[in-house]
């Protein structure tokens, strides 16, 4: 009866040890298991840096920072305002925040996927996802 009690209190503790390591674990790409203090810090291609566009022939600024996005309209005069949440270096989701933007049929709390393709001879291509509908573009980066 004592070996039945030691091993009931082994079996436990095996138990409570690989469900503390199940709970500080992040499922990765590739579908396995990484331990969540290995979690690999996400450096985003485009952080801290200003690119242009076109839209109905005008420039339009695109201002990137740490976890903002704003696109300036009019020569500063009409925004979007969005929070950025990178799930890797290339790809993120843009979370609309605010805007002033004439006729903007899109409110606050709506997200847009994002995804750099390629970056060729100062120019940032990307494909954008939002409510379904899915487009590319391209971006210059301003110097």
């Amino acid at each position: 009866m004592k070996n039945f009690k030691l091993v009931v209190i082994l079996a436990l503790f095996a138990f409570s040890a690989s469900a503390q390591d199940l709970a500080m674990t992040t499922v990765n790409n590739y579908g396995t298991y990484t331990p969540i203090e290995e979690k690999e810090e996400i450096i985003p291609l485009l952080n801290e840096s200003k690119y242009t566009y076109k839209y109905k022939g005008e420039n339009v600024v695109v201002v990137f920072s740490e976890d903002k996005h704003v696109e300036y309209f009019n020569e500063g005069k009409y925004f979007i305002k969005s929070d950025i949440s990178w799930v890797s270096e290339d790809e993120c989701y843009m979370t609309l925040q605010e805007s002033n933007l004439p006729n903007f049929p899109f409110k606050k709390g709506i997200k847009l996927k994002m995804k750099i393709t390629k970056i060729k001879r100062g120019y940032i291509f990307y494909e954008s996802t939002l409510g379904g509908r899915t487009w590319e573009g391209r971006m210059r980066k301003l110097y």
